[in-house]
């Protein structure tokens, strides 16, 4: 397996997390329960939650966005790995991607803080 099917691998990864990022908000707007995978982990489980319903309020936002991103990024790092060399581009993604990865682990840890 070369570096362009293992990074090929790593897009597509990337691009189901971003998908899974989509399901999780569209079944938490629906009035669902608060995705533990994405937004809780282990540590955190939905039954300690202090106020459920402003928890999904405050991450809708915050899950939308970063699925967006994750997915777009997914796309792009594919099609850099496949189809034809972004150069700059995507390294432009990538820095967008990693900054929006960042901003959506403290915004999750410090709500968790916040309401458990």
């Amino acid at each position: 397996m070369g570096a362009n099917e293992l990074f090929g691998f790593v897009s597509i990864m990337v691009i189901c997390c971003g998908l899974y990022g989509f399901y999780a908000y569209f079944s938490m707007k629906k009035g669902g329960p608060i995705n533990e995978t994405l937004l809780l982990g282990k540590d955190f489980p939905e039954y300690k939650c202090k106020d459920k319903e402003q928890f999904r309020e405050k991450s809708l936002p915050a899950v939308l966005i970063f699925s967006i991103v994750t997915t777009l990024f997914g796309i792009c790092d594919l099609i850099h790995c496949y189809v034809k060399d972004l150069g700059f581009f995507h390294a432009i993604a990538m820095m967008i991607f990693f900054i929006v990865l960042l901003w959506f682990m403290v915004f999750t840890t410090k709500l968790k803080k916040e309401l458990f």
